[in-house]
């Protein structure tokens, strides 16, 4: 049984706080702002969306539009420049501390998320050796050269039927799986471990109705993420939006890979307390790799 326990993290809003789609928008109108004409196309998508004559998937695809105008060494240079710069900083500590245990305990890491693949391909600098899976787009294709998805927008049951083509299956099975959003049920369900990161309401009301694990702590109140969230839709701008860089860029991946922190004794705990219940065959299996011997036979008379 030894390498067969993945572990798989969303990455908006449970990696990091917030959405990192709205994080690159902000990122890219900075440094683009002649590009900042399609905003008026973004906000009349997310009224259309508001007013449900536009799903979420469209709406994507027109704020990604600017992008299609590109030339791909500069869009690449800018996508990099973002990662290093920004969205670096904005990993949650303790989130990306249970990554880094679940790497140390030989579990196969994956981060799975409907963020693009262009940028999100570049925050490796942080992460232990793992696959990065994302949102792959095919720029200026489409009508009026609105970027299309590949193979969908990896959210939802997308993401299974991504694991499922890569021949992940059945990697469910002794699996643990992160995320934030009740559209990541599909995920949560796929795994035998479950945990929900500071829910959605949606999703803390199922969890409660599975009995699934929530890991929590305060934060902003919903309204005032939502609030910020709409500001950065409409102008690529909020309160805050500017990640705190002062105590430098989280884990970078290299000095982490050759020795053992001490966080990592702490979330293997916590593992342990929320599997305590299990039976003892699937924790050797979770934390050794190896499954236990099985009980002698009860002599019979």
């Amino acid at each position: 049984m030894a390498g067969t326990v993945h572990a798989f993290f969303d990455f908006d809003g449970t990696l990091i706080e917030g959405d990192s789609i709205l994080f690159w928008l902000r990122f890219y109108y900075r440094h683009r702002p002649g590009r900042r004409i399609f905003q008026i196309a973004g906000a009349a998508a997310v009224l259309l969306y508001v007013l449900r004559l536009l799903n979420s998937h469209a709406l994507k695809r027109v704020l990604l539009w600017p992008m299609s105008f590109e030339r791909p060494e500069r869009l690449e240079a800018l996508a990099a420049a973002f990662v290093r710069d920004d969205l670096v900083f904005r990993f949650r500590q303790s989130v990306l501390e249970r990554l880094w245990a679940h790497h140390f305990l030989g579990h196969k890491v994956t981060v799975i998320s409907a963020s693009g693949t262009f940028y999100l391909k570049h925050i490796q600098s942080v992460l232990p050796p793992c696959t990065v899976l994302g949102t792959e787009m095919e720029w200026g294709r489409g009508f009026l050269r609105l970027p299309a998805y590949r193979d969908g927008n990896l959210r939802g049951e997308n993401k299974i039927r991504r694991l499922k083509d890569l021949g992940l299956g059945e990697a469910g099975r002794l699996g643990f799986a992160y995320s934030d959003h009740h559209q990541d049920m599909p995920l949560l369900r796929f795994v035998d471990f479950p945990v929900c990161v500071r829910p959605t309401p949606r999703l803390r009301r199922r969890a409660r109705s599975f009995v699934w694990p929530v890991w929590d702590w305060p934060g902003l109140p919903v309204w005032r993420r939502r609030l910020n969230a709409i500001c950065m839709l409409l102008f690529a701008w909020a309160p805050g939006a500017d990640p705190d860089r002062s105590g430098g860029a989280k884990f970078p991946g290299k000095p982490l890979q050759d020795e053992k922190p001490p966080f990592v004794r702490i979330h293997v705990r916590a593992l342990r307390e929320m599997l305590k219940d299990s039976d003892p065959a699937i924790l050797e299996a979770v934390f050794t790799g190896h499954p236990a011997p099985p009980a002698p036979p009860t002599p019979s008379g």
